[in-house]
């Protein structure tokens, strides 16, 4: 129920002055939808005492989204005679001394909150077939986990809504003769016209294969056979993009916050390998180089150096790597969801660039299925709601079947290829093939099986230094009539320092 606790917290979001914590509209929003929630039930009555509080709250938070600053919005409320007597209470809350980490608690109370709220949306059905399985009333065990089922669905098909629909894929209906084309031809334009994507740094990637980059609401699958270099791949892809002179990325977005955020999530290798296998390619040292280096300097002069070097870059290109590391099998893409609210709390929504997912054979699924297969097809499901609802890219990584090891070049790999499931790339929106060579561990083939807003049966081939966990710049495949020995000559011209 609202609680005076909660709407004070809430107040002191809205108008506190002091502190250094950025509140973004996403706040203000989930504080009208939790309100709302508790009026819209019948059974959850607001005490009377606190119903005031409640109406200046709602207030106070539609005219934040409507811009109004603190200052506007006391004058506001001084006018007012309902209002009046809570002026005082209110410009203490402007003017008290609040740490910067109760202002973050409050935050993630809310969002909490906001996500307890939605599970239980589907409120009556919920608590009748509770009242079912406690009266005994149902008529058999079949027909009981049926309706078990049911909740289950609806309740997480609410989380991973939330207050976003779908239908920023498509739209529901058009008629063509009397419907107006506006809103249709513009998802095109921004489907297409590359100002709101997330460049990968290569541009054998970007102007070859991608429309530009990675596209909101898209989800993008790497796949391929055990040291193919997937989730090197992958970091690459975080590493080139984070540090791509600032100047030229925000050249190819209309808008964009100050600082791009690549929120990394990494179920194989724990944060000190995913630090290292960051630092090394970046600025081009072998793991003996950093080990050398560390046996040179105390821990705290070492990690020091690190940290220096790292953010330096970092802030040159006005970007920034969140990493998180869970073991295996541990989470699913609703703690994913937490993951993104935390760094949207911290930044912003505008600043996440991209989700990136080292790999989804390694999350678990919230609804189990008698079929492993069937899993890993509702993960890759949800990993495409989760990219819609948040309107971001989602990039990540899967395993390649044993017959990839038998592979002798790019053009030879295929979907039917892909491990346990073709259900895996059924809701991808760019499925990308890869192996290593049979005969040269420095090469790497990649096969664009599947891209729905670019080019697809595309053969490319990238040198990887694997001692740097470094992939370097992508060529063209040779093609199949090309002899073998002369298939040098394809990679003149191609990659980032080439003309493509």
């Amino acid at each position: 129920m609202v609680t005076e606790t909660f709407l004070n917290s809430c107040f002191t979001l809205l108008l506190n002055q002091k502190t250094k914590i950025r509140k973004s509209n996403v706040a203000y929003r989930d504080i009208l939808e939790i309100l709302s929630f508790y009026e819209d039930k019948k059974d959850v009555e607001v005490p009377i005492v606190l119903k005031n509080k409640v109406d200046c709250l709602k207030k106070m938070c539609e005219m934040r989204l409507d811009g109004k600053n603190e200052e506007n919005i006391i004058d506001s409320i001084s006018l007012s005679e309902k209002y009046k007597p809570l002026l005082n209470f209110l410009l203490i809350k402007m003017n008290e001394d609040v740490k910067d980490q109760n202002i973050l608690d409050n935050l993630k109370q809310i969002t909490l909150r906001k996500k307890i709220n939605s599970l239980f949306s589907n409120y009556d059905q919920l608590t009748k077939f509770v009242s079912t399985v406690k009266d005994g009333s149902f008529e058999s065990m079949d027909d009981l986990i049926l309706d078990y089922e049911s909740v289950v669905k609806t309740l997480y098909s609410n989380l991973m809504e939330q207050s976003r629909s779908v239908s920023i894929e498509s739209s529901s209906s058009l008629d063509l003769r009397k419907d107006s084309y506006t809103s249709v031809v513009d998802t095109i334009k921004k489907h297409y016209d590359r100002t709101n994507v997330t460049p990968t740094g290569y541009d054998i990637f970007d102007h070859n294969v991608l429309n530009g980059g990675f596209e909101p609401s898209r989800l993008y699958i790497f796949a391929g056979g055990t040291g193919a270099g997937k989730s090197t791949l992958i970091n690459n892809l975080i590493i080139r993009s984070a540090t791509m002179n600032s100047s030229s990325f925000f050249s190819t977005r209309k808008k964009t916050s100050e600082n791009r955020v690549y929120v990394y999530v990494t179920l194989e290798n724990t944060i000190e390998e995913a630090l290292l296998r960051t630092y090394q390619p970046l600025f081009s040292k072998t793991t003996q180089d950093v080990l050398f280096m560390m046996s040179n300097y105390s821990i705290e002069d070492a990690s020091n150096k690190i940290k220096t070097e790292m953010t330096e870059e970092l802030d040159r290109n006005k970007s920034n790597i969140i990493m998180k590391y869970f073991p295996g099998t541990t989470i699913s893409t609703v703690d994913l969801m937490m993951v993104l609210d935390d760094v949207i709390n911290d930044y912003g929504k505008e600043s996440i660039m991209g989700l990136f997912v080292d790999y989804l054979d390694l999350l678990k699924t919230d609804v189990k299925y008698d079929m492993y297969r069937l899993e890993l097809g509702h993960i890759t499901l949800s990993l495409k709601a989760l990219a819609v609802a948040y309107g971001i890219p989602v990039i990540t990584g899967t395993q390649l079947g044993r017959s990839i090891y038998r592979t002798p070049d790019s053009y030879s790999l295929n979907l039917d290829q892909v491990g346990e499931s073709i259900k895996k790339i059924e809701h991808a929106d760019f499925v990308a093939l890869l192996n290593k060579d049979l005969h040269d561990d420095t090469l790497v083939h990649m096969k664009i099986g599947k891209n729905r807003s670019g080019k697809a049966n595309v053969a490319l081939d990238f040198k990887v230094r694997f001692d740097m966990f470094k992939f370097l710049d992508g060529y063209r495949a040779a093609s199949e009539q090309i002899d073998p020995t002369t298939q040098d000559q394809a990679f003149s011209g191609f990659g980032s320092n080439g003309v493509l």
